[in-house]
C-alpha cells in the first residue's frame, strides 16, 4: 500500500468572486455561499486545478436549482452576483423564522471518560447564538473528571447516568430536557455558532418531529479517516429533504432505508414525538446490538405518520475513528445495531419491507460487494460488516423483547393518560397579534383545579410581543412559531403535538375559568365512549368585564340535529375533545370562518357527544373579533351547513338543515 498522504480542508467562498487558490498535495475542498454550503470535491493531486474549480461550480449549480425560484436566481452565476436586497431576501428564506420567534434548545451531550473532549465540546457550544441549554450525560463514567470539568461552566447541567449504554443516556437527557425541542451531538462534535438557531429554524412545519444535518470531517489525517469519509460519509448531501409517509411508502418492498435521513452526531427531535413514539430502543445500545437507535428513532417517525427534515445549513464537523482496527470494529458494530434495526422495525411494524431486505437486500448487496472489492482496498473492510450482520441478527434472536434495564426511568412505562386518575389535558393557545391578553388565557390555564396539565402556545406569524410574553413562561409553556397560516392550520399544528388524552381549543384573548377542565372531565367520566363535551360561557369586554351570559342547553342524543339547527357550542373554548379523534378529524383550513362548528358536526353525525349547561369560558368582545364580520361568518356558516347535506339520513336531519339556514340568516342579519 502506498504511504498515505493527510488530506487538507479547504472552504472556497465563491460569493467573493476569486477563483479556488492553488494549494499542494491532496484536499477535501468545500464549496460555500455565504454560510450556505453548495457541494465538495476531491482534490487527489493529479487532477487539473482548473478541471476541480469546474466541478465544484457544475455541482453548486445543481444545488442552486433545487432551491426555490423566486427566491433563488436561476444560476449560479447569477447567485455570485445578487444585490444586497436579493441577499437579504435569501438569508431571510434559509432562517425561516425570525430569531426573536424561535423555541428554545434542550441540547443533549452524551459522554463517557474523556474530560478533555467534552471541555472543548462545551467551550465551542457555549459561542452559539440562541436561546438553550447544555445537559451532559455522564454515562457510566469510571470516576469523576468530567464531572470536575462540568463543574467548570454553571449554566451547563450534570447528570450521571451509571448504566452503560447510548440510548440510555439519550433517554436520560431527553427526560431531563426543559424545553420542547431536543438536539443531541457528540462531544467529539464541533459546531458553528449559529448551530442553535438553525435547529430551531427548521421546525417550522408542526409535522416535522426530527431534523439532522451536514456532518463534514473535522480533519483527514489517517487513512481510517480517509476512508471513513470517502465511502461511508455521514454528508447526506447540500439539498434540503423532506422525509415523509410518501418517501416511506415508496420504499415499502424493501423497508425504508432511513440511514440516508442523517447522523446522530448531529440531530434534534421535538420532545413530544418520545411519548407519541417511544424513546430511544436500549437494545440497539453499544454492548448490546452496536448501535443504529437513531435511525430506528426516525423510522418510528415515519411509520406513525410524521415527517423527518435534512437541512444542509445545520453543520457538524466530526472527529471521524483514526486507526484502521478503530474503523473496522466501528463498521463490525455499525451493521450488527442496522441488522438488530431492521428486525426491530419489522417487529414494531411489520410488513413494511424489512424482513425483505434482510433476506434478499444485505445478501445481494454484499455478494456484489465481495465481487468488485476484491482487489481494491474496500475489501479490508467487507468482512467486518458481514460479521457484524450475521452477529445483529444472532442479538436479536435472544433479545426480541424490550425490555427497559434495571433503573431506567422508563421501565414503568408512560402508558396513556387516559388511563390514569388524573388524566393530562392538553389546552392549545392559538395566538396572532393579541399579545396583550395572552397571559390572562395562561394564567387561567395554570390556575385550573384539574392540576394536569399541559399548555401550547401556537404563535400564528404574531409581529407583537407574544414571544416575549411566552419567554417569560418557558418552563411552563411549549411555544410554537408558524409563519401566518391562520387559525384552522394553527389549531392543527397544536393537537398534532398534543401529549394529552384529553384537548382544549383556547384563542387567546379569551380565558377559562378556573373549574372549566375539571368539569368537562366529570362529564367524560359520566359518559363513557362520548368523543367531545361542551359547555356554556359568558360574553366580557375587553377589560374583561361581565357583558352578558348567553344562554346554554343541556343536549344529550340529539346533537347533530341540534347543532344543524345553530351552534348550540358558540364558543370553541368551552368543547373538550377526546384528542385521539384528531387522528381521523382535522380543522378545515380552506374555511375563512366556522371551522371549529364545521368540526363539531363532522363529530356529532359520526360519535356520541354532550352538551351540558355549566359556564366554562369568557369570550372577549374588542372590537377586533373574527365573528365581527357578519357578511363572512353568515357566509362561511351557509357553507358549513351545505357541506352536510349529502349525509342527511331522513326528513328531521333535512328539516334541521332548512331551519339552520332560517336560524343563522336571521340571526346575522339583525
Amino acid at each position: 500500500m502506498d504511504k498515505f498522504v493527510p488530506y487538507k480542508i479547504l472552504h472556497w467562498q465563491i460569493d467573493n468572486q476569486l477563483p479556488l487558490q492553488k494549494d499542494s498535495g491532496k484536499a477535501l475542498i468545500y464549496a460555500w455561499w455565504k454560510h450556505l454550503p453548495l457541494a465538495q470535491a476531491w482534490w487527489e493531486g493529479d487532477e487539473s486545478w482548473q478541471t476541480i474549480q469546474d466541478s465544484l461550480l457544475t455541482s453548486a449549480g445543481k444545488t442552486i436549482a433545487e432551491y426555490p425560484h423566486g427566491i433563488f436566481p436561476d444560476t449560479l452565476e447569477e447567485l455570485k452576483s445578487v444585490t444586497p436586497a436579493a441577499a437579504a431576501k435569501i438569508d431571510a428564506w434559509l432562517k425561516g423564522i425570525p430569531a426573536e420567534n424561535l423555541s428554545p434548545v434542550s441540547v443533549v451531550i452524551c459522554t463517557r471518560n474523556r474530560p478533555g473532549a467534552i471541555k472543548t465540546c462545551l467551550e465551542n457550544l457555549l459561542l452559539c447564538k440562541g436561546d438553550f441549554e447544555i445537559i451532559v450525560v455522564d454515562n457510566s463514567p469510571s470516576d469523576d473528571s468530567t464531572k470536575a470539568v462540568v463543574s467548570n461552566f454553571p449554566t451547563v447541567r450534570y447528570l450521571r447516568e451509571p448504566r452503560p449504554g447510548l440510548d440510555i443516556a439519550r433517554n436520560t437527557g431527553a427526560l431531563a430536557a426543559q424545553f420542547e425541542l431536543v438536539a443531541f451531538t457528540d462531544d467529539d462534535v464541533i459546531v458553528p455558532d449559529s448551530w442553535i438557531e438553525n435547529i430551531a429554524g427548521s421546525f417550522q412545519d408542526s409535522r416535522t418531529m426530527a431534523v439532522t444535518g451536514l456532518v463534514m470531517p473535522a480533519q483527514l489525517d489517517s487513512p481510517a479517516q480517509y476512508f471513513f469519509e470517502r465511502y461511508w460519509s455521514f454528508n447526506k448531501g447540500f439539498v434540503p429533504r423532506v422525509f415523509d409517509s410518501r418517501y416511506f411508502g415508496d420504499h415499502k418492498s424493501w423497508g425504508a432505508p432511513v440511514w440516508e435521513i442523517g447522523a446522530g452526531a448531529n440531530m434534534a427531535f421535538r420532545k413530544s414525538i418520545f411519548l407519541k413514539a417511544g424513546y430511544f430502543d436500549e437494545r440497539l445500545d453499544a454492548g448490546a446490538a452496536g448501535c443504529s437507535g437513531d435511525s430506528e428513532m426516525w423510522y418510528r417517525i415515519l411509520a406513525e405518520g410524521y415527517t423527518c427534515g435534512y437541512n444542509p445549513q445545520l453543520i457538524a464537523y466530526h472527529q471521524h475513528r483514526t486507526t484502521m482496527a478503530e474503523l473496522k470494529n466501528q463498521l463490525f458494530h455499525y451493521m450488527k445495531g442496522h441488522v438488530a434495526a431492521l428486525y426491530i422495525q419489522e417487529e414494531k411494524y411489520p410488513g413494511n419491507g424489512n424482513e425483505h431486505r434482510i433476506n434478499k437486500g444485505l445478501f445481494r448487496y454484499y455478494f456484489h460487494q465481495l465481487l468488485g472489492a476484491a482487489a481494491g482496498r474496500r475489501a479490508l473492510f467487507i468482512w467486518p460488516q458481514i460479521k457484524g450482520c450475521l452477529a445483529g441478527a444472532r442479538f436479536y434472536k435472544k433479545n426480541n423483547q424490550l425490555i427497559y434495564k434495571e433503573g431506567s426511568p422508563l421501565q414503568e412505562g408512560r402508558g396513556n393518560a387516559a388511563d390514569t386518575k388524573a388524566p393530562l389535558v392538553t389546552v392549545v393557545i392559538t395566538c396572532y397579534n393579541h399579545g396583550r391578553f395572552l397571559k390572562k388565557a395562561i394564567n387561567s390555564v395554570l390556575e385550573q383545579t384539574h392540576s394536569n396539565l399541559e399548555i401550547i402556545v401556537v404563535n400564528d406569524g404574531s409581529t407583537d410581543n407574544t414571544s416575549t410574553i411566552c419567554r417569560q413562561y418557558s418552563k411552563q409553556v411549549r411555544y410554537v412559531y408558524l409563519q401566518r397560516k391562520g387559525l384552522s392550520a394553527a389549531r392543527n399544528a397544536g393537537v398534532k403535538l398534543a401529549m394529552g388524552a384529553y384537548t382544549v381549543f383556547l384563542d387567546a384573548d379569551d380565558f377559562l375559568y378556573s373549574e372549566a377542565v375539571e368539569i368537562n372531565l366529570y362529564f367524560f367520566n359520566y359518559l363513557p365512549g362520548i368523543k367531545m363535551v361542551s359547555g356554556g360561557h359568558h360574553l366580557v369586554d375587553e377589560d374583561g368585564r361581565m357583558l352578558s351570559a348567553p344562554k346554554t342547553m343541556v343536549v344529550e342524543g340529539e346533537n347533530y340535529r341540534a347543532l344543524l339547527e345553530g351552534n348550540y357550542i358558540a364558543m370553541e373554548a368551552a368543547a373538550m375533545y377526546d384528542t385521539g379523534i384528531f387522528n381521523e378529524l382535522q380543522f378545515d383550513t380552506a374555511l375563512e370562518a366556522c371551522e371549529d362548528y364545521d368540526l363539531n358536526l363532522k363529530i356529532a353525525r359520526r360519535y356520541p357527544v354532550f352538551g351540558h349547561d355549566k359556564v366554562l369560558a369568557a369570550y372577549r368582545r374588542h372590537g377586533k373579533n373574527m365573528s365581527d364580520n357578519r357578511n363572512k361568518m353568515l357566509r362561511c356558516a351557509l357553507e358549513v351547513l351545505e357541506r352536510q347535506r349529502p349525509d342527511l339520513e331522513n326528513q328531521t336531519e333535512k328539516s334541521a338543515l332548512e331551519n339552520g339556514i332560517e336560524n343563522w340568516t336571521k340571526h346575522y342579519s339583525q
